[in-house]
């Protein structure tokens, strides 16, 4: 997954562009369940940068199905100014229509860049992305997908002024523990390789390395240019390296350190460099994970401190239950244990029920590649859910 580097005090058109695109990018590793949902959602994230600005984003939810419904982003100079917004659209379902990335301009909030979502029953199929020219939407680039098992690809087309032409391809293969993440870019009328980017993961599937190499045209091979290590501690990575091939040896680049609550949510992280011989305070992004490594946040920086809040059980009045689901990923069937069981009912990720069972042994053989939620009750009106992986 790329690294996401925001130019603050100055964010041009094309980062915010990549930040509403690294968003549609996560949904393609959640579909491989690699990260997973979860209750625990950010409040607020306070940062700084080297140079002395500091900045803080602070999120806001809808009060009625707590769905993200803005991040207002602020600079700090004599006081706290408005710098930046996106605001989220959502159908009846739950998925999100529209994002808006707005900026703070004299008094008010001016469009910039929007982002228009259509799905193909749960999963995104296209995204169209568009920036405002003189109150105008301008077509930029379209984002088209298509899911087949363990292969997924996603085609970007450039807007020409009149047409949609085809620009760079995408494809996502993932075989046992190994993500490979092809680009290529269109020529002379055939796709030629350009980059790409190894995913390497545990038993546990936590990411523990990924590796980006570059194909070299005039000899024909992939050639080694950066890779990043994950290091975990009781199920969340704890420290991340970044180092650069220098055509003999990997070289030290980065080194990201976190801090964790109880609850596995990175309170703290801060970013260093390596100048050759020891680690220095330096800016770069910071991916801050919560929920156990469930999602994750990046911010541009030397050191993020982040609030959260949990709303695990917000609208849930009965009695938790407790319960296990097992093997996780499934294949074919999976078993539920839980004391004085009732029945379990299988949902999707934007709320439709799929299923329903009498039994402890639920065939989700049915059921495609990705992420499910599960609802089990007891015989006493308790309930709880769960997310779990089909495989």
């Amino acid at each position: 997954m790329a690294v996401l580097v925001m130019a603050f005090g100055n964010v041009g058109l094309a980062q915010r562009n990549t930040d509403l695109k690294s968003k549609v990018t996560e949904r393609i590793f959640k579909q491989y369940g690699l990260v997973r949902e979860s209750y625990i959602v950010p409040q607020q994230a306070n940062y700084n940068v080297l140079e002395g600005a500091q900045y803080r984003t602070t999120y806001y939810y809808d009060e009625w199905d707590y769905t993200l419904t803005e991040e207002i982003t602020e600079t700090y100079l004599d006081d706290w100014k408005n710098e930046s917004r996106i605001t989220y659209d959502y159908d009846f379902n739950g998925n999100v229509l529209e994002m808006y990335n707005q900026m703070w301009v004299g008094s008010d909030w001016m469009d910039e860049i929007r982002a228009t979502f259509d799905y193909d029953g749960d999963v995104v199929s296209e995204v169209i992305y568009q920036y405002n020219m003189g109150g105008s939407w301008v077509n930029q680039m379209k984002e088209v997908y298509n899911y087949n098992g363990d292969q997924w690809t996603m085609l970007m087309w450039s807007w020409n002024g009149n047409n949609w032409t085809s620009d760079h391809l995408y494809t996502y293969t993932r075989v046992s523990n190994v993500i490979e993440l092809l680009v290529q870019y269109m020529e002379g009328g055939a796709w030629q390789n350009e980059a790409e980017e190894i995913c390497t993961l545990d038993f546990d599937e936590n990411v523990v390395e990924i590796l980006y190499r570059e194909w070299n045209v005039g000899s024909l091979i992939w050639e080694d240019v950066e890779k990043m290590t994950y290091v975990y501690e009781d199920g969340v990575y704890t420290d991340q390296y970044v180092q650069a091939w220098d055509g003999a040896t990997w070289k030290d680049e980065y080194h990201y350190t976190f801090g964790y609550d109880g609850s596995g949510n990175a309170k703290h992280g801060v970013c260093f460099e390596s100048d050759g011989e020891t680690w220095v305070p330096a800016n770069g992004s910071i991916d801050m994970a919560y929920g156990f490594n469930a999602d994750t946040k990046s911010f541009y920086g030397s050191e993020v401190e982040m609030v959260y809040v949990d709303l695990t059980n917000v609208n849930e009045n009965t009695q938790a239950v407790n319960f296990l689901v097992y093997p996780v990923p499934a294949q074919g069937e999976i078993y539920v244990e839980a004391e004085d069981f009732q029945k379990a009912e299988i949902y999707s990720l934007t709320g439709q029920k799929l299923m329903e069972s009498l039994q402890d042994r639920v065939d989700v053989g049915e059921l495609s590649s990705g992420l499910y939620i599960i609802k089990v009750y007891d015989r006493e009106g308790g309930c709880a859910t769960q997310r779990f992986v089909v495989k």
